[in-house]
């Protein structure tokens, strides 16, 4: 159980009501030069820097175009996928556009805000690390704005991967050239074993 500071324990302790705010975090590559670049949107109304982990990031205020669903987490090794929808806003649009977001790793951190002043109570909280799984444009209808739906998934997709360096001998050869495990993989299945 991730802890707030002092100051936005108070809040809570308060009872008044709390005001947190949602915020994306995306890092993919650009589809013309290749180089990994980031873009944030987060659910306040105007464009805002947050530092976090010592990185100073920018995030595009994007107020209530996102939809962030309650997160369910559970302990283990299980995949946990989540569904983030947002408005197709000239951000967002540059987001799928521009990069390629296609396995880009995402997070996203709450931020709680202070009632009185509207400013940041401490750094944000990451609530989720993982990739884009898969992205869905839905066209709206006529006077209706269009909708992406991100499908997210947890780091724990990366477990499920195989390593396909060790799957022929000549990977093998080339991590370790003295490891002859695989020397005569590929014929073994050729062989003929007399029984009797």
């Amino acid at each position: 159980m991730s802890t707030f500071d002092e100051q936005a324990e108070a809040q809570l302790a308060e009872r008044r009501g709390t005001d947190v705010r949602q915020m994306l975090w995306i890092q993919a590559r650009n589809r013309q030069t290749g180089a990994v670049e980031t873009i944030g949107f987060w659910t306040g109304d105007d464009h805002r820097t947050f530092t976090i982990n010592g990185e100073t990031r920018h995030y595009y205020g994007a107020g209530d175009v996102f939809d962030f669903p309650p997160m369910r987490v559970s302990v283990g090794l299980t995949v946990q996928k989540y569904t983030i929808k947002m408005a197709l806003t000239d951000e967002a649009r540059q987001a799928i556009s521009v990069y390629n977001p296609r396995h880009a790793r995402v997070e996203i951190h709450v931020c709680p805000l202070d009632l009185d002043s509207g400013l940041p109570m401490g750094e944000p909280k990451r609530r989720f690390k993982g990739r884009i799984a898969n992205i869905k444009r839905t066209r709206g209808a006529t006077g209706q704005s269009s909708q992406i739906s991100l499908e997210l998934e947890t780091s724990m997709r990366a477990l499920t991967r195989q390593m396909r360096l060790v799957r022929s001998n000549a990977a093998l050869q080339q991590r370790t050239p003295t490891d002859l495990f695989r020397e005569y993989s590929d014929t073994s299945g050729d062989w003929v074993v007399p029984w009797g």
